[in-house]
């Protein structure tokens, strides 16, 4: 079975002078002898590699990046792993080639799915797991923490398109990873 970790729990709260600071949860999915790093957002790419070490591994051991989507707090130290091919809703680039792959659905490895959850943004894609523990949710900013928060997403490219996204892929899940908090165990009144 594959298994997910938390590398990174992320966070989303304010500066001093009322500025929004933002930080992606980074996971770590291994599978079939492969590994995969979700949302490498954090400001300081020092933490990522810190966190990888504590699992035995570095930014070259890493096959494939997985981007939830496009914003940079869920993005900015991709270019850090140098053999990863890198993932998101559209396609699979490799360097400077860029290939499809079967969309909603596409297995990336066995047991780890790409499930396409557009709302936050047009390009929102999460992950699928299957692991001992029931199936993982790697959901990006579905929602931003683990209360399943916020309700109503002020960044939505499109909110009933989100409501949509949130109910597939929950139905799915027994764990969701929010896209700046820690794991936690959806309850059944979320999955209806």
């Amino acid at each position: 079975m594959a298994t997910v970790d938390v590398l990174i729990k992320g966070y989303e709260t304010k500066t001093a002078e009322g500025k929004d600071c933002y930080s992606s949860t980074t996971t770590l999915i291994k599978s079939d002898g492969k590994s995969i790093v979700v949302d490498p957002g954090q400001a300081d790419p020092a933490i990522l590699i810190i966190a990888l070490e504590k699992h035995g591994l570095k930014p070259e051991d890493i096959d494939y990046v997985f981007l939830t989507h496009s914003h940079l707090d869920h993005s900015k130290n991709t270019a850090i792993f140098p053999n990863a091919k890198v993932v998101d809703a559209w396609g699979i680039r490799n360097h400077d080639i860029e290939d499809s792959h079967g969309g909603d659905g596409y297995e990336l490895l066995p047991q780890v799915k790409i499930i396409t959850t557009p709302g936050h943004s047009h390009d929102h894609a999460s992950l699928l797991v299957e692991t001992d523990q029931g199936r993982v949710l790697v959901g990006g900013d579905l929602y931003w923490h683990s209360d399943f928060t916020p309700a109503e997403d002020p960044y939505a490219w499109d909110q009933k398109e989100l409501e949509k996204s949130r109910r597939k892929a929950l139905a799915m899940a027994d764990f969701l990873i929010p896209g700046h908090d820690d794991i936690t165990k959806i309850p059944d009144e979320q999955k209806n």
